[in-house]
């Protein structure tokens, strides 16, 4: 996990545990993360110093990205462990992901990054719930134990993190360390795709589509192929083209499938790109050449 990844991971734990702080730190904590981490600190800095736990973690997290300060992992941990003994969770996060990765002259040390996520989970941190799984299902711990990391991914879900649906489903999908139940997946998947979460709402548009699970539902796939593409999810927007094309129904549309597909193998990021641009290229080649134009005149709309 890069540190730009921190950002976004610490402070979306951030921002649910701030609902007491002070409106003034609350503003600069927005405009830290909107990226304009120098007005930021000048509001933030001096509330760390005077002991405000949401304080120190920004601090701790402009040191450990560089944005607004030099890049220092000694300082980032020493101001991350001022929040954390605190009690403040998404600082005992960050402290664990430090630990788990290494940063710097820091190395890592998977005990402290166990211990940091106990503390973070007591705070009822959901990622902290969902990174604690993930090192039970990679290896980081030794056995390995998918029916643990099963139980925390439950309660990251149940606690908001929607990234654990994906595991969790295609744990119950494959049937990897919990019996094997697509019923139970596409629940699981349904769960997160009302958190918002876009490729929950791609990878259950699949199953509704397929019969997975349940029974086939065109029209659910369709819909929630539609919402992940409008939130921004390229391997959606394949997905989606494939459907239209065929799938027979109310959906069929070919330039504007063709359309959806261009979107999303420009949009796809670089270990894919070439796979989507492969699978449009194909689908086009039913097409004529009016219909691929008008495709690409949509495209450039989206």
């Amino acid at each position: 996990m890069r540190a730009v990844a921190l950002v976004i991971l610490v402070c979306c734990a951030t921002l649910t545990a701030a609902q007491d702080a002070r409106p003034e730190l609350l503003a600069a904590q927005q405009a830290f993360l909107q990226g304009d981490a120098e007005a930021a600190l000048t509001v933030i800095e001096p509330a760390a110093r005077a002991g405000d736990p949401l304080a120190q973690m920004l601090l701790g997290t402009a040191y450990d990205t560089g944005h607004g300060k030099d890049q220092s992992a000694r300082l980032a941990r020493d101001w991350f462990t001022r929040a954390a003994e605190q009690g403040h969770g998404p600082a005992q996060l960050a402290l664990a992901v430090m630990a788990l990765e290494g940063r710097g002259e820091i190395a890592p040390d998977i005990d402290a990054a166990r211990d940091w996520l106990d503390r973070a989970m007591g705070q009822g941190v959901p990622q902290a719930f969902l990174l604690r799984a993930q090192m039970m299902l990679d290896g980081t711990d030794k056995p390995e134990n998918p029916a643990a990391a099963a139980a925390l991914l439950i309660a990251a879900l149940e606690l908001g993190a929607p990234q654990a649906g994906l595991t969790l489903a295609a744990m119950y999908a494959e049937g990897s360390g919990v019996e094997k139940d697509p019923a139970r997946a596409r629940a699981v998947l349904a769960q997160a795709a009302r958190l918002g979460h876009p490729p929950a709402m791609a990878q259950l548009a699949v199953m509704h589509e397929l019969g997975q699970g349940g029974p086939t539902d065109p029209a659910a796939a369709f819909a929630l192929y539609q919402e992940a593409v409008n939130l921004g999810d390229p391997g959606a927007a394949v997905n989606l083209a494939l459907f239209m094309q065929q799938t027979e129904g109310y959906w069929t549309d070919p330039p504007l499938a063709h359309a959806y597909c261009l979107w999303g193998s420009e949009n796809a990021p670089a270990d894919v790109a070439e796979q989507y641009s492969q699978q449009c290229a194909t689908l086009a080649e039913g097409l004529t050449d009016e219909q691929r134009a008008e495709g690409a005149r949509l495209a450039a709309t989206f």
